[in-house]
């Protein structure tokens, strides 16, 4: 199969889900728009043989927003049972959002990062909890691992983080380029946005001091007529030779505000990315967002998790899996 893609000068090209035919993993605690169960992000670990997915539960805005965040094992992909939970509380948040599980190479140990926005605070950021086993997460045990003020902006959250090389990298969604204004935040001067969501990368020897922010995919932008610049929030990638074939929430207006859709972008290095989806969606729900999109390759098979709007307005988590080609 991989032999004839290239023969037919056809590299790196990740096959395309069916949303509609996707296998429901996780379902909302309540029906209607705002109760949402998604942002998945998920890994697997071949000491133990099974799948670890990350994944928030929210409820709409004056309701609780995200209450809490649970992680959940697997021994084929598709069926999980939650293992772990915290809440915003244990993070005495104002809300939770999208974080990642990844296994430590040298310790061992399993980290969460989780951003979420602490009370009496506007702004995001990202804490990060150790522990021995992916069931052993104690929220109350976070500690602040990557704070905006630190890198000049004024929010940070959604952490997609891997390992490259024996070095950490995180994609995380803060403030957009060039569209701000210089407001004082403790006693330091910080870019608070006025527009919408881009995508930085910060680089850690270790996973705890981040370092080195730069912006690597912006929103805004982009060409007359051309899709989805209202946001470009990078959320996974995989390697398929000979290039880094990202998966990003873009937008048209603000109007796709929570129900952004998937597209796909490219990358040699990392840190210049290209997006291929600038005409319209590369997947999308015909009642509302395909979003957070996570793909993981495990034995010739690519696993997409993802975040999907149902008819009735709620969001639920679905996986499709198909054989790369």
């Amino acid at each position: 199969m991989l032999s004839e893609a290239m023969a037919g000068k056809r590299f790196a090209n990740p096959p395309k889900p069916d949303p509609e035919k996707g296998i429901t993993v996780f379902e909302p605690d309540e029906k209607g728009p705002g109760n949402w169960v998604g942002a998945p992000k998920v890994v697997y670990d071949a000491e133990t043989d099974k799948f670890y997915m990350y994944h928030r539960v929210r409820k709409p805005l004056g309701k609780g927003r995200g209450v809490k965040a649970r992680i959940a094992e697997s021994s084929d992909g598709k069926e999980f049972d939650v293992i772990c939970e915290g809440t915003k509380d244990q993070l005495n948040a104002e809300s939770l959002e999208a974080g990642s599980i990844i296994k430590d190479p040298d310790s061992g140990k399993w980290r969460l990062y989780v951003s979420y926005q602490p009370k009496g605070h506007m702004g995001w950021r990202v804490g990060m909890v150790e522990s021995e086993s992916p069931e052993g997460f104690d929220f109350w045990k976070h500690r602040t691992v990557m704070l905006p003020g630190d890198y000049g902006l004024f929010s940070l959250k959604d952490p997609s983080i891997f390992i490259v090389g024996g070095q950490y990298y995180a994609y995380v969604s803060v403030d957009q380029e060039g569209n701000y204004e210089v407001v004082e935040k403790n006693n330091k001067e910080v870019r608070r946005p006025k527009g919408f969501d881009s995508t930085g990368l910060l680089t850690s020897p270790g996973g705890r001091y981040w370092r080195d922010f730069r912006y690597v995919m912006e929103s805004g932008g982009g060409a007359q007529g051309e899709r989805g610049h209202y946001k470009a929030r990078l959320n996974s990638l995989v390697w398929l030779p000979p290039i880094f074939v990202g998966f990003f929430d873009g937008g048209d207006t603000f109007y796709d505000n929570f129900e952004e859709w998937t597209g796909v972008a490219t990358s040699h290095d990392l840190e210049n990315w290209k997006r291929v989806s600038r005409d319209g969606p590369w997947v999308e729900s015909p009642h509302g967002s395909i979003r957070y999109m996570d793909a993981l390759i495990h034995e010739d098979q690519i696993y997409y998790y993802y975040e999907y709007t149902r008819k009735d307005g709620s969001h639920e988590i679905r996986t499709s899996s198909l054989e790369l080609s």
